[in-house]
């Protein structure tokens, strides 16, 4: 277990001005006697009714840095609020992080006998926070402090929830705003949420600011929002006494190893194999492959498999992502959080647990992905080393492009050392080697193995493609595209990595040389459920599928479609949505054209006098589509011409429509013959005549196009900027 290292900073009495006496003995009798230095630096500051901006390390003690000045104003002001007025609002960006704080809060309160309360403001739930539950609870508890997340506390500040119902909370006596992890804030999207919060919060207030990175975004909104803020930016320094600045607490050890995708697993598994119980949190950059890799951990766990991860102590491993419902996220955290000592968890997760997280005694921070955005990177390993303890973590880096990382990372002040090699000989001998690549044989035997598994376990064989995918998707959107480039990935070794059965069909795979990817000699069709009912539904419209299929086959259908389909080169997770849009926007254009033609049916309809062409154009719709798409626009011309005619003549009752019709062609043939030299036989032919006009008549508008000259005014010179 990690041990705690002296933190030098003041006794909690020496603050100025000083903190109320019952604060006082609640920091006391939860052990802190000393503030830690961020603590030492932002809470005389708030207290003198300064706003603040506070960038620390991660794990620095942030969280009562800005809860004590919070308690400590309310009391001193003596603020009188009522059963429905807000006095200070905490916001948060992910749900655990708000539980945390919350927690954390009311353990100060009742400590100290204030007489003030305190309500949890999150979404995601089925019960608590759902619409009606939480105007019920705000009517009844009435509390003064809210701390939530700002899509559900936009909600309630601004009055409002679901379905038009009001949540009569004031904030108009509001004193403090405090936004925890800001930046990340910004990042995900809730400039919204937040703008619709201010709007409503009165400008005399006191807000403060909290971070371990500030981004353009943050510095922008501390220019707009804060009222001459104090900045507190708390440095810390190499413990070798060199002066080098740190980003990351100096009790916080960053190790790197450049290896192949596919030793990966092996290399986690014997380092929690070299070390006693402990607490691990491994990051993936995607839902799925936290999904996936707990199923081959838990199955690596059974009997069966003590050859490839034998330990002597308990293993339990968890899952967190935020795709899992919030009773699950919960359930997780308090899982993992409680877990008993001498016994080892593993936490999978993705950057939904990277944030402010106060995770207990975690020992090792292991990331299989470095983040798609690098400042979460110091966020991740902020998870362990926290308080004053020391921690491990380790970053799995790709041979390639990917080394250059460690040289961006060390300009970002998150210095990192080489790590080596974990070996494994025939009887299961781990030692520590300086070779970067050795022969690892039973690396290769334990991915066999993995892929045993995925061979009698459709789940994990489905969860394995998806992983996979969507690894290479999230790979393609990595902001530091310089360093991680998918042409210069092993993406091969990626897939043996993830112990794939065999390589999907997908366009970042082609021109790649796949024949050193070795397909698992298996029935993929009759890889079963272990789950009965899911097999008896799968078999089900397995059954209706090749039922479908021999339909297809009979009919001659399926080879028409083959024929049909085109090679499309967008990537999995694209095809689809362009596949839906592309059939939306050709409904759209059929419908248009149908309600075109329609119309034009109906004009041409009522344009024609004679009962008997009309009759007949009804009786004929090949004909009367012919004339009203206009592909014979002449004929339809001259029929229309000839009834006009008929309708002054006396021949109307002895001519038949078969003879107005004889009678347009005709009147059609003497007008072209008149007008062209040309009489050979085919013309005498009026589809051909109409054909050969329609022709010319378009190759005579392309030649006027061709002598008009085009040009462009933009309405700016080269110099300037359009607005």
């Amino acid at each position: 277990m990690a041990e705690a290292v002296p933190i030098f900073g003041k006794p909690w009495d020496t603050v100025q001005p000083a903190l109320s006496q019952p604060i006082l003995d609640a920091v006391s009798s939860y052990g802190f006697d000393y503030m830690t230095p961020v603590q030492e630096a932002t809470i005389p500051v708030f207290l003198q009714n300064h706003d603040v901006v506070v960038e620390a390390a991660t794990g620095s003690g942030k969280t009562l840095a800005f809860v004590i000045p919070i308690l400590e104003l309310l009391l001193r002001k003596k603020l009188k609020l009522g059963h429905s007025e807000i006095g200070a609002v905490i916001i948060s960006p992910t749900r655990e992080l708000a539980k945390q704080i919350h927690t954390v809060l009311g353990e100060i309160l009742l400590a100290t006998g204030i007489n003030y309360k305190s309500h949890l403001v999150v979404g995601g739930s089925s019960s608590a926070t759902n619409t009606a539950d939480e105007l019920a609870m705000l009517k009844e508890i009435g509390p003064d402090i809210l701390v939530g997340t700002p899509g559900r506390l936009e909600d309630v500040i601004c009055g409002r929830l679901k379905h038009g119902k009001k949540t009569n909370v004031s904030v108009k006596k509001l004193e403090l705003l405090v936004m925890d992890e800001a930046d990340r804030l910004l990042d995900m999207g809730f400039e919204a949420s937040l703008t619709a919060i201010f709007s409503v919060l009165p400008r005399q207030r006191r807000t403060g600011l909290f971070s371990a990175t500030m981004s353009e975004a943050l510095s922008e909104l501390v220019r707009t929002g804060l009222r001459n803020p104090v900045r507190v930016q708390v440095k810390v320094q190499d413990k070798d006494g060199n002066g080098d600045e740190r980003r990351i607490p100096s009790t916080l050890s960053i190790q790197y190893l450049v290896c192949p995708p596919d030793r990966k697993i092996a290399q986690i598994l014997r380092h929690i194999q070299m070390n006693s119980a402990q607490k691990y949190i491994i990051y993936f950059s995607t839902c799925a492959a936290v999904d996936y890799f707990q199923k081959l951990l838990r199955r690596l766990l059974s009997p069966t498999a003590q050859i490839y991860f034998k330990v002597d102590f308990p293993v339990s491993v968890f899952s967190l992502h935020g795709q899992m419902i919030q009773k699950k996220r919960e359930a997780t955290y308090d899982g993992f959080s409680q877990l008993p000592p001498g016994e080892t968890g593993i936490l999978l997760c993705t950057d939904v647990a990277s944030r402010g997280l106060d995770i207990p005694d975690v020992d090792c921070v292991i990331q299989w992905d470095p983040p798609t955005d690098p400042k979460s990177f110091a966020h991740r390993c902020g998870r362990t080393a926290r308080a004053g303890r020391s921690g491990q973590a380790l970053v799995f880096l790709n041979p390639g492009s990917e080394e250059a990382y460690v040289d961006f990372l060390a300009l970002r002040k998150v210095p990192m050392v080489p790590a080596r090699y974990l070996w494994q000989d025939d009887e299961g001998n781990t030692s520590a080697l300086k070779i970067q690549f050795p022969q690892d044989s039973r690396s290769d035997e334990l991915l066999e193995f993995l892929r045993s598994l995925s061979a009698t376990d459709r789940e994990i064989y489905d969860r394995g493609k998806m992983a996979f995918v969507s690894f290479v998707q999230s790979y393609l959107k990595h902001e530091a595209k310089f360093i991680f480039r998918l042409k210069e990935l092993a993406i091969i070794e990626v897939a043996k990595g993830y112990a794939l059965l065999h390589l999907p069909s997908m366009p970042e795979l082609r021109g790649r040389p796949t024949g050193r990817f070795v397909k698992y000699e298996a029935d993929y069709d009759a890889i079963p459920f272990m789950d009965s009912v899911r097999e008896k539904r799968r078999l089900e419209k397995l059954e209706i599928a090749k039922a479908e299929k021999k339909r297809q086959a009979e009919s001659g259908e399926s080879l028409s479609k083959r024929k049909k389909q085109k090679k499309s080169n967008e990537a999995w997770s694209d095809a689809k949505e362009l596949k839906e849009r592309v059939k939306e926007r050709k409904l759209k254009r059929i419908k248009k054209r149908d309600a075109k033609h329609a119309d034009e049916e109906a004009r041409l309809m009522a344009a024609i006098s004679d009962p008997k062409l009309k009759e007949a154009l009804e009786n004929d719709p090949l004909l009367a589509k012919r004339m009203l798409s206009h592909r014979d626009k002449s004929l339809k011309d001259m029929v229309e011409m000839s009834t006009e005619r008929i309708k002054h003549t006396k021949k109307v009752e002895h001519m038949t429509l078969e003879e107005v019709i004889a009678d347009a062609k005709a009147k059609q043939r003497m007008q072209y013959n008149s007008s062209s030299d040309s009489s050979s036989a085919e013309e005498d032919d009026w589809e051909m005549v109409a054909r050969k006009e329609k022709v010319r008549q378009r190759l005579l508008k392309e030649a006027q196009k061709k002598k008009t000259k085009f040009s462009f005014d933009p309405g700016f010179s080269d110099g300037e900027e359009e607005m």
